[in-house]
């Protein structure tokens, strides 16, 4: 089914599983961050022989190294704020306002929270003698990979409904590729441990199915400058009029 009130058909702005969704993902990173500040050993001594191995795989290849450092940039997180930024004024250029909005909305409020674990947490980096890369600020949790998966879905949400068939689950399996190979960027440069990637990449998801449920409470009058999608239908106008009407009703449920 098409939901007439979404800008994109493939992710059907649905408060129920969204919340869900969402509600899981904060809860992973909620138990990383309190195991976390509680120096729980396993969780540590796991993350310190992760990132001893990782750095004998890379550290003896400069190229490599330099490979995954031009690849963590290039998805980091000032690139998909500038992203989010411009999908932000193209939504804006197609009449999505509030698609617009929220995207804005979503990086600010991924920022926000990650600053705030940063500072809340306030965990030191992986410290080598001979480090690969240098990090700046607390590590939990890791910003690239929180800011990768925000961007990465605001840019799907947005270009979704302009693919058909299977070029749509392409780009849903292009997107999932890159989020998990920049936050696995990180660790490998030694510049986070592995459970700031994953609390990252699950604060990022959380944000963006949490503002995507607001955005679904948003009122008819919040929208009336909107283009809406378009939605093929048969029968005469008033027909489809009443078609949309019951989609939008049914979709906000």
């Amino acid at each position: 089914m098409v939901y007439a009130d979404s800008p994109s058909p493939f992710l059907p702005a649905r408060r129920g599983p969204l919340l869900a969704f969402g509600g899981l993902s904060l809860t992973v990173f909620a138990v990383l961050a309190v195991l976390v500040a509680m120096q729980w050993q396993f969780l540590i001594q796991g993350d310190l022989a992760v990132a001893r191995l990782l750095y004998d795989v890379v550290y003896p290849r400069p190229g490599l190294a330099h490979g995954i450092d031009l690849w963590t940039e290039a998805f980091g997180t000032w690139a998909m704020r500038i992203l989010s930024v411009v999908v932000a004024l193209w939504l804006a250029l197609r009449r999505q306002f509030t698609a617009a909005a929220w995207a804005l909305v979503t990086v600010f409020c991924a920022n926000l929270a990650g600053l705030v674990g940063k500072l809340g947490i306030d965990r030191p980096r992986p410290d080598f003698v001979d480090p690969i890369a240098e990090g700046v600020g607390p590590s939990f949790p890791s910003g690239h990979a929180l800011m990768s998966a925000v961007g990465i879905a605001i840019l799907l949400y947005a270009t979704l409904p302009l693919l058909r068939g299977a070029w749509r689950y392409v780009a849903g399996v292009l997107a999932v590729l890159i989020v998990l190979s920049t936050a696995g960027s990180r660790p490998m440069l030694g510049v986070h441990w592995v459970t700031d990637v994953v609390a990252g990449m699950a604060l990022g998801v959380a944000v963006v199915c949490f503002t995507l449920a607001l955005w679904t409470f948003l009122s008819d009058s919040l929208r009336r400058w909107d283009r809406r999608p378009y939605v093929p239908r048969h029968g005469t106008a008033s027909e489809e009029t009443g078609q949309y009407a019951a989609v939008t009703s049914a979709d906000h449920r």
